[in-house]
């Protein structure tokens, strides 16, 4: 890490005072000759470390992507998928897409982790149909992206590419509310707490029991929150209790839509008299 300008004006200020011969420059001007000549050399110096620095975070960058195998790799490769774009290898030896490619870059989400079996699940997905959402890809459209990766990946890999409909949650519970505030607007500000904790989760994230009710305490009006249980299914499964944290099945996860479990039906809300 580049020190500061000080930093290396002090230390060649302490070398000064180390040498006898250079007793003599003991001026108390910060415009004296030494003085002046030293900052010059002190931001010199500074200069040439923070180039340095830079160049070495390029180069990390570039090595952590670089065509080594890793997950993250394969997710980056995911995301360069053009649809109805034949596959082919560049000057520089590495396979890609020619200049004439035109074909639209579907993947918008895509992440990448190897299983303890030793397969390598990558998981796409796309835009929904409303902005801010996302989708499965087509079985059309995940037969290209299959292909794609199988003719990129490393000899010996087992890859895996999935794209599924979002997991659901399900979440059973009460909620106290200051009984002054009108329902519907609790009722409607609480779905909405919901609804944005899981749309903030980074792809492939985690949902949290503890961060789910969090959400709910902040909700202007509400006083307690009585969880009875939160499940996930993937697809049409069952589905499956929560204790304490769930890993996504798709890559994201939606409030359960099937009619008499939606939010507003499982979610009760209780006028709390306390004051």
């Amino acid at each position: 890490m580049a020190r500061s300008i000080a930093t290396i004006q002090a230390e060649m200020a302490a070398a000064r005072a180390a040498r006898a011969e250079l007793a003599g420059l003991s001026s108390p001007s910060a415009t004296s000759i030494y003085r002046l000549m030293e900052f010059v050399v002190a931001a010199s110096i500074w200069a040439f470390e923070t180039i340095l620095d830079r160049f070495r975070d390029e180069v990390a960058g570039i090595i952590a992507r670089a065509p080594a195998g890793t997950p993250l790799w394969y997710a980056d490769r995911a995301l360069e998928f053009q649809l109805d774009d034949e596959l082919v290898i560049l000057p520089s030896g590495k396979p890609g897409y020619g200049d004439g490619g035109t074909g639209a870059r579907i993947v918008t989400r895509a992440t990448a982790k190897e299983a303890s079996t030793g397969k390598l699940f990558v998981k796409v997905a796309k835009d929904g149909a409303t902005a801010g959402t996302l989708a499965a890809l087509s079985n059309d459209e995940l037969v290209q992206v299959r292909g794609y990766m199988d003719r990129l990946k490393f000899a010996g890999t087992r890859l895996e590419v999935v794209s599924r409909e979002a997991d659901r949650l399900l979440v059973l519970g009460t909620i106290y509310y200051d009984p002054l505030l009108p329902l519907a607007t609790v009722r409607a500000n609480a779905v909405a707490a919901v609804q944005g904790y899981l749309a903030a989760l980074d792809f492939d994230g985690q949902v949290y029991v503890s961060k789910l009710v969090d959400a709910l305490q902040a909700v202007a009006g509400v006083r307690d929150v009585e969880m009875v249980s939160v499940a996930a299914r993937v697809g049409v499964a069952a589905p499956v209790a929560i204790p304490r944290v769930y890993e996504t099945a798709a890559g994201y996860i939606v409030p359960e839509d099937t009619p008499g479990l939606t939010l507003l039906d499982t979610l009760t809300f209780v006028p709390d008299g306390q004051q």
